[in-house]
C-alpha cells in the first residue's frame, strides 16, 4: 500500500489517487488529525482512517509518497506558544522521522535526492553548468557592489509568511532601498518573452510555457493562483533536455518542476521546485502529465513490494 503523506487541501494528490488503485492507497491529511489514529512501536506501526476503516502496518506498506503534509489554517502562537501549535509541531516531526524511516529502507515514490538536498544556494552553484544564470546575491549586512546599478528582483529562500496571509513573491526593487538588518536574495532581471516550466519524472519531462506579458509582475505564481489557467504544451530542444537531464543526474533528483525564463531563444535557469505542484498543467489529463507521474510511483512501488518494511 502507498502511504501519501499530504493535507486536504491538495488537488495534486486528489488527481494522482484517482489514477492509482483506491485500494493501494492510505491518504494521511496532516490537517485533519481527528480523522486518524495511529501507534508506532519497537515492532512496527499502525495508521487508521477512522471514518473510511482503513489501515496501513509495517506488513502493508509498499511505498511512502510525500506530497504537501502542511497547515494552511494559520494560527497566531502567542509568546509562550500554545497547545494548538505544541500538537501540530509533534504531529509533523513524527510522520517527517516516519518519511525518513522508510527513506533509509529505499521505500520513497520518486520524491528524493540521493544526494544532500540542494537548496537555493546550491541550486544556483549547480546550474551555472547547464544553464544561462542572471547574476545573482544572497546578502546581508552591506550592499554587493553589482548590485549599486541595473534592475534587479528580489527572491525569497522560502515559503515562511510575512504577515496574515502574505507570502513573499518575486518583485523587481532598488537593492539600495532594502533594509540590510534582512537577509536578502536578489538576482539580475531578465527580461525574456515567456516563462516555461517543465516537470522532469524520472527521466522523462513535460514542458509549458506562457507568454510573460500574460502575468500581473513578476512572479507567475500570483497570476496561477488568482487565475488559474492551463499552460500550453511546448518542445523543448534536444540540447535543453540533455541540460535538464545534466542537472538533474548531478543534483540526484528523479523529479521536479522546473522554473525557467525564455529570452532570445535560450533557456535561463530560475529555479528546480524539487517538490512543486504540477498538476494545474494538465488538470484533465489531456496530455498524460498525470499518468506520467502517477505510472512513475507505480513502476517504483511494484519494485518495492519484494521489500517492505522489514527490521
Amino acid at each position: 500500500m502507498i502511504f501519501i503523506a499530504t493535507c486536504s487541501q491538495d488537488t495534486t494528490t486528489d488527481l494522482v489517487a484517482k489514477e492509482l488503485d483506491a485500494n493501494s492507497v492510505f491518504r494521511f491529511n496532516i490537517d485533519r488529525p481527528g480523522d486518524f489514529a495511529w501507534d508506532f512501536h519497537r515492532n512496527g506501526f499502525r495508521v487508521s482512517d477512522c471514518a473510511g476503516g482503513k489501515e496501513i502496518t509495517e506488513k502493508s506498506l509498499t511505498s511512502f509518497y510525500i506530497r504537501k503534509p502542511r497547515y494552511f489554517d494559520f494560527i497566531d502562537v502567542p509568546k509562550y506558544g500554545c497547545v494548538e501549535n505544541w500538537r501540530r509541531e509533534e504531529t509533523n516531526e513524527l510522520f517527517q522521522d516516519f518519511y525518513r524511516e522508510c527513506e533509509s529502507r529505499g521505500l520513497v515514490a520518486l520524491v528524493r535526492c540521493r544526494n544532500d538536498r540542494y537548496g537555493k544556494l546550491r541550486q544556483m552553484l549547480a546550474a551555472g553548468k547547464y544553464f544561462r544564470v542572471a547574476p545573482w546575491h544572497f546578502f546581508h549586512g552591506e550592499l554587493p557592489d553589482e548590485c549599486k546599478s541595473g534592475r534587479w528582483v528580489v527572491k525569497s529562500m522560502t515559503q515562511t509568511q510575512i504577515g496574515e496571509g502574505k507570502v513573499f513573491f518575486v518583485k523587481e526593487v532598488e537593492p539600495a532601498a532594502l533594509d540590510l538588518n534582512y537577509p536578502w536574495f536578489v538576482q539580475k532581471k531578465i527580461d525574456g518573452e515567456e516563462e516555461v516550466t517543465v516537470v522532469y519524472v524520472d527521466g522523462e519531462t513535460y514542458a509549458a510555457n506562457m507568454p510573460r506579458d500574460s502575468f500581473d509582475g513578476e512572479d507567475s505564481r500570483k497570476s496561477i493562483f488568482e487565475n488559474p489557467c492551463a499552460w500550453p504544451r511546448c518542445a523543448l530542444a534536444p540540447e535543453e533536455e540533455r541540460a535538464i537531464k545534466g542537472f538533474m543526474d548531478e543534483t540526484g533528483y528523479r523529479f521536479g518542476r522546473f522554473d525557467f525564463i525564455r529570452k532570445n531563444g535560450e533557456l535561463w535557469f530560475l529555479e528546480l521546485n524539487s517538490n512543486g505542484q504540477w498538476a494545474w498543467l494538465d488538470e484533465n489529463n489531456e496530455h498524460g502529465l498525470v499518468s506520467m507521474v502517477t505510472d512513475a510511483i507505480k513502476r517504483e512501488d511494484a519494485a518495492h513490494r519484494a521489500h517492505l518494511w522489514r527490521h
